[in-house]
């Protein structure tokens, strides 16, 4: 696959208005709404290195590159993509972007679209765009790259991605803290470390379920992730004990922490004001639902909810559909995995004049991904 040959199926498909089905390695088809297509466009042999320059910490790849490949040659540089969305390592970059996955990491390095420099995709006529730069500083204007990224394939197929780097930290060590006690204490222990001055680089409450499912214990913990000099990790693991006692885990659990919503039955993200989640996010990790797994990233006011099957299925969809899709006023509620007949209840993302405008500039004869955001 190349962007040529992307041209070429996308000016055929627009020719006899046959939707196509977007796909990178198709690690994740369960996501989103069921899209309205027969054919699919996959990226998945569309892979490589374009260009690595090591001294301006950027690298330009093909969209159907793993992120397992990126992985293994920036490791050579002592250089990271710090990005670790949801998922296998073995998730396409392109896909990655298209969908703005994110993962624990998102807490101190950024979103995908802030790792993104610029990017190549083709629009539903089959017209080959470019955005960004590959530099680390770009000229300010209409940013195509970060138009793209979240856009689930709708408005162009992403084919080339320049990304930025950071070097390898010389520590990377992973600690726990276990919140055994009541809502209010696990309270001041979260005011207590988010008011410290350290810099994690990751931080997730794991609600019981999600906790047992890795191997962690049966009771709810606080997962944290610190990276840098050896000298600047052992200072802030000190600032830790001296408000907590933390236990040193291995970093693999971060990589399976990303895999638990592998099979669910549903995942649904709630996210609001980070001042606000901080004060209640002892108080969310409920264990009244057995078949509900959760997590919370509370520097990023960011909770997800993993549905896996149960005996009582019912019970299962109605806690489902039982959230309000407008949410509270600070919340915002997004739907990433449901059972095929749950999205029937639940509004479309791009139902407004603004995206079908956007959508129809770009993809005038809709047929990238129809129906995948509930157009």
């Amino acid at each position: 696959m190349s962007t040529e040959a992307v041209v070429s199926a996308i000016k055929d498909s627009a020719k006899t208005r046959s939707p196509l089905r977007i796909t990178g390695r198709s690690t994740w088809l369960d996501a989103g709404r069921p899209v309205r297509a027969n054919n699919t466009l996959s990226l998945r042999d569309d892979s490589g290195v374009v260009s690595y320059v090591p001294g301006d910490l950027t690298l330009t790849v093909r969209a159907g590159t793993p992120l397992s490949e990126i992985e293994r040659v920036t490791r050579e540089h002592d250089q990271w993509l710090p990005l670790d969305p949801y998922g296998s390592n073995e998730g396409t970059i392109g896909a990655t972007i298209a969908t703005a996955s994110a993962g624990p990491l998102a807490s101190g390095f950024g979103l995908p679209r802030d790792l993104l420099l610029g990017l190549e995709f083709v629009n539903g006529r089959g017209d080959v765009v470019r955005g960004g730069g590959k530099v680390v500083k770009n000229v300010a204007g209409f940013d195509l790259s970060r138009l793209l990224t979240g856009s689930w394939g709708t408005l162009g197929v992403i084919t080339e991605v320049t990304l930025r780097l950071y070097a390898r930290p010389k520590a990377d060590r992973t600690i726990l803290v276990r919140l055994k006690g009541s809502a209010k204490e696990s309270t001041a222990f979260l005011r207590a470390f988010l008011g410290a001055p350290l810099n994690p680089y990751s931080v997730e409450l794991l609600s019981a379920s999600a906790s047992k499912a890795l191997g962690l214990g049966s009771s709810k913990v606080c997962l944290i992730r610190f990276g840098g000099n050896a000298a600047a990790v052992d200072a802030q693991l000190r600032a830790v004990s001296s408000v907590a006692k933390p236990e040193e885990v291995d970093a693999t659990v971060w990589g399976m922490l990303r895999n638990l919503e592998s099979g669910a039955e549903g995942v649904i993200r709630i996210s609001g004001s980070p001042a606000s989640f901080r004060e209640v996010a002892a108080t969310m990790l409920s264990d009244e639902y057995p078949w509900i797994s959760e997590y919370i990233n509370p520097m990023r006011g960011i909770l997800r909810l993993v549905l896996r099957a149960t005996d009582d299925a019912a019970a299962s969809e109605e806690s489902v559909l039982g959230i309000d899709p407008a949410g509270e006023p600070d919340e915002h509620i997004i739907f990433e995995k449901l059972p095929a007949e749950a999205w029937q209840e639940i509004p479309g993302a791009v139902s407004d004049s603004l995206s079908q405008g956007i959508k129809r500039a770009y993809d005038p004869h809709n047929i990238l991904n129809p129906g995948i955001l509930g157009d």
